[in-house]
């Protein structure tokens, strides 16, 4: 089975790392910030409510990943409101502020609804500047890019319990009568317990946990059929030795809606 996370390097990049412009043409020079890619700072403000908007071809939206960890970048999501079967998504890297076609990494000609994830990406550490460009035409549906890490959960023991929370609050009046309010809808969650986690797992286990700063940002899992948008409750993955370097854990899993 191959359960996985996918989560932003360093969280969500805050609004000012993001910058929407336009590119020439295919070639990717020059990149020209302005105000093409309209509600841009949706890409990354842990919602997928919201979409922006690629006005035209050739609109772009540079990521500043920073210089230091780009290289640590392994998976790319992105989640659409709904499919848009001709008009797709280009991800390239540079490591310069205005080209936007130095390294392709991920191209699509057609984007499905929900999550499209290529987790197997491999960047340049020089390459600090990441690209998401509408290189077909208009494209209005994307709500929220990852551009991070994918963390396997492979060399453990993986048991725990799920189920669903319906926000339902339910009120009994003076007189023996039952109201329900519901707060929101479904809500799947997740109870996983990790037992013998090695020191390594255990330290890539705590990378993610720092990136995502614990419940602040989301971020996907992918439960072997279905990713899934996810908080981590903040007592999630702390760590008890049982054996020397050997260690047990357990993570709190909440879908996002």
């Amino acid at each position: 089975m191959a359960k996985y996370f996918v989560y932003p390097l360093g969280g969500q990049s805050p609004a000012y790392a993001l910058a929407s412009g336009e590119i020439a043409n295919t070639a990717g020079l020059p990149f020209t910030a302005n105000a093409s890619v309209t509600n841009h700072i949706r890409l990354t403000d842990d919602s997928i409510t919201s979409a922006a908007s690629f006005q035209a071809q050739w609109d772009a939206v540079r990521f500043d990943k920073g210089g230091a960890a780009t290289n640590s970048v392994t998976a790319i999501a992105f989640h659409c409101s709904a499919a848009d079967a001709s008009n797709g998504i280009r991800f390239s890297t540079s490591a310069s502020t205005d080209n936007s076609e130095t390294d392709i990494r991920y191209t699509l000609s057609a984007v499905d609804k929900g999550w499209n994830v290529k987790s197997d990406i491999t960047a340049s550490g020089t390459d600090r500047y990441w690209y998401a460009v509408a290189h077909e035409g208009t494209l209005s549906v994307v709500t929220e890019i990852i551009i991070g890490v994918k963390l396997d959960l492979t060399n453990v023991i993986l048991g725990g319990s799920e189920g669903v929370n319906y926000g339902n609050d339910v009120m009994i009046s003076s007189g023996g009568n039952e109201f329900s309010n519901q707060r929101h809808g479904a809500k799947k969650f997740w109870n996983l317990k990790l037992r013998h986690v090695s020191s390594t797992v255990k330290s890539n286990l705590e990378t993610m946990r720092e990136a995502v700063d614990g419940s602040h940002h989301n971020f996907i899992y992918y439960d072997d059929n279905v990713y899934n948008y996810v908080s981590m409750s903040d007592d999630s993955l702390r760590f008890k030795e049982i054996a020397f370097g050997v260690y047990d854990t357990s993570i709190k899993l909440t879908e996002v809606l």
